[in-house]
């Protein structure tokens, strides 16, 4: 599959929640971060990259969640831990990243597939 057809998103968990990045006046209102893979570079290499370069948190990629293919574009979730655990009551990142609480994820983020929720217990 293409590069233009393809993405990595990382599911990032950690005591506060899951790492979403806002998007204010779009729809959905906030989304996981990641990006679309370099030649030859696995899926965890790109959820690594992908989430720094979007949020500044450096985190260790694990399993491959599943794939998904919606409109032609093929997502793959990748499950995800910040190399360094954020603070247990830290919220925001930054002004436009912050930790989600599981039952928040699902208020802005309600299209995720279901493998991807159950692995934050939705």
């Amino acid at each position: 599959m293409s590069r233009a057809n393809h993405l990595v998103l990382a599911v990032v968990l950690a005591r506060p929640g899951v790492l979403l990045l806002h998007r204010p006046g779009e729809t959905p209102p906030a989304v996981l971060p990641g990006g679309r893979p370099e030649a030859r570079e696995s899926a965890g290499a790109t959820a690594e990259r992908g989430c720094l370069e979007e949020t500044r948190v450096r985190i260790r990629a694990g399993a491959v969640l599943g794939r998904d293919v919606v409109d032609g574009i093929a997502t793959t979730y990748v499950a995800a831990r910040p190399v360094v655990e954020p603070p247990e009551g830290q919220v925001a990142v930054s002004l436009h990243v912050a930790w989600y609480r599981p039952e928040q994820v699902d208020l802005v983020l309600p299209d995720l597939p279901s493998f991807v929720r159950g692995a934050f217990g939705l």
